[in-house]
């Protein structure tokens, strides 16, 4: 029969799991708001059809149990909003780092990719978005769209 001690550890680890999961939730939600913004505004026009694949996809995965599609529209405004300033695509890409490698990682690039392709046309902008957040959360620019590399101006060869 367990101790007094033994049931105070297990409500203490309980209640410590439950903290572990609402802050991953939060930083998934907020991982996955940013990509999205990011790549819905990168064509310069932010298309209602985005904000409602938006919704539907923090629903597919469970985020909308979480979190409200106020909340979720009303994060994904005031992230546009930042991504305006000066330097906010630069901070936006230093907060998707924190997921570099976790399996959570792929929601969020599938989240920018149905973003992207919510409004039936892709942008040379939402390209060069996606390829940003892969690199930032998994180290490569490989597309799952095309199933072939994206190459950033940078890597190009001058050469030919």
């Amino acid at each position: 029969m367990p101790s007094r001690n033994t049931h105070k550890y297990l409500s203490m680890t309980q209640a410590g799991m439950a903290a572990y999961m609402h802050d991953c939730a939060d930083e998934l939600f907020d991982a996955v708001i940013t990509a999205a913004a990011m790549v819905a505004r990168a064509d310069g026009l932010i298309d209602p059809v985005e904000r409602r694949q938006l919704l539907v996809f923090l629903n597919r995965t469970g985020l909308l149990a979480v979190f409200t599609r106020e909340q979720a529209l009303d994060a994904f405004e005031e992230r546009t909003r930042q991504l305006a300033e000066r330097r906010g695509a630069e901070v936006a890409i230093g907060s998707l780092r924190r997921l570099k490698g976790r399996s959570l990682a792929r929601l969020v690039i599938d989240a920018g990719t149905q973003v992207a392709i919510a409004d039936d046309r892709l942008h040379p902008g939402e390209l060069h978005m996606l390829a940003l957040i892969r690199i930032a959360l998994a180290g490569t620019a490989i597309s799952p769209i095309f199933a072939e590399p994206v190459v950033t101006a940078g890597q190009m060869d001058m050469n030919g």
